[in-house]
């Protein structure tokens, strides 16, 4: 079911912004849903936020790709909404590119990194490197901060983890690295069942019979990078780990790694030490609404939330008018800042990337791209 959030007197005649985090999760739906508001109030052009309600995919498809496909349908076809947020991962934006275009629908992407993303069209703006940028940071780092020479990398077989490892894989040949073992690991495999353990503790048996490493890429999500880290300490204990932005700090992560999570390197869009005014604001208000720190996808989400309300308010409540204001930022406009920094698609503006280092039950920063 689409849910339209945001209050106004007349909410069912505002633009509105499509909104696609992750099923079931509306956390973050209501700190952005509060963030309207609060610029409504101040005399802002009211803008509703459409998103979905917290019954999960169940109700748009069989499986969430379906669903995700179902669900940019119903917001193409809606002539209220104007611009769409997400979705986050890439397979998913990938998928329903096709839908928006079609509907001359401007298509923000927070968290997608897949390099394949570049050949969406004119009407998808990214707010992440790519999958290549983000490969040669990791591996930059290992090389000169640590002294990495032995890598092995580790990868989910889908658009996001099969274009970061050839990222990272391609910036361990141009370094003279070695490369140890590219393996592809099993989505949403789980180690705290027996199998799952076991298929784990298989990988990092099949790589000690090629080698000693001092370095591992995993390119992977939360539940199989904790999963790995576990199994890849439990024979290397000094071995560096570093995992990409699909992993986030929490609780899943720390239950399933235990003690081998703590000294790994997680890349992240965003950290809630940044000293920005921004960005501190974003984080204090965001533990008030909702008790926990913000993840660094949160923050990106949130970033492209609310560009494209300023770009409502600024460039025109229609979708061709957004998709003028997103273009013209870095061009005519100077560029917007945000919770994570300057925003704007131009070919020659860089998005940062963090690397923070697994500490006690939260991160340190280590680096920035």
């Amino acid at each position: 079911m689409l849910v339209g959030l945001g209050a106004c007197g007349d909410a069912a005649r505002a633009p509105a912004i499509g909104f696609t985090y992750n099923w079931g999760d509306t956390g973050l739906e209501s700190a952005i849903r509060a963030e309207l508001a609060q610029a409504t109030s101040t005399g802002g052009v009211p803008i509703r936020l459409v998103a979905t309600d917290a019954s999960g995919y169940g109700a748009y498809g069989s499986t969430p790709l379906t669903a995700e496909v179902q669900r940019a349908t119903q917001f193409a076809a809606d002539p209220e909404i104007v611009v769409v947020v997400g979705p986050g991962g890439s397979r998913e934006a990938l998928q329903v590119a096709p839908v928006y275009a079609a509907a001359e629908m401007p298509m923000l992407i927070p968290t997608a990194t897949s390099r394949l993303l570049s050949s969406a069209g004119p009407l998808a703006f990214r707010l992440a490197p790519d999958d290549s940028v983000q490969g040669e940071f990791i591996v930059a780092f290992a090389d000169t901060a640590l002294h990495v020479q032995r890598i092995a990398i580790f990868y989910v077989p889908d658009e996001y983890g099969i274009g970061l490892a050839a990222g990272a894989a391609s910036a361990t040949a141009a370094r003279g690295m070695t490369l140890l073992d590219r393996t592809p690991i099993r989505l949403t495999q789980d180690c705290l069942a027996a199998d799952g353990r076991a298929h784990y503790d298989g990988i990092a048996a099949q790589l000690a019979r090629r080698g000693t490493p001092d370095g591992a890429v995993i390119a992977a999500r939360t539940v199989e990078s904790a999963c790995l880290t576990r199994a890849l300490r439990a024979r290397w204990p000094r071995l560096e780990v570093f995992a990409g932005d699909g992993v986030y700090l929490e609780s899943e992560f720390f239950r399933r790694a235990g003690e081998a999570a703590q000294g790994t390197y997680l890349v992240a869009f965003w950290h809630p030490d940044l000293p920005t005014p921004e960005s501190r604001s974003f984080r204090d208000r965001f533990v008030a609404r909702n008790g926990r720190l913000p993840r660094h996808g949160d923050a990106v989400f949130a970033d492209a939330a609310l560009l494209a309300a300023t770009a409502i308010r600024d460039g025109g409540a229609s979708r061709a008018g957004v998709a003028a204001y997103l273009r013209s930022l870095g061009r005519t406009r100077a560029p917007y800042i945000g919770i994570t920094g300057a925003i704007a698609f131009t070919a020659d503006h860089h998005r940062p990337l963090w690397m923070a280092r697994v500490a006690g039950d939260s991160s340190l920063l280590a680096a920035r791209r």
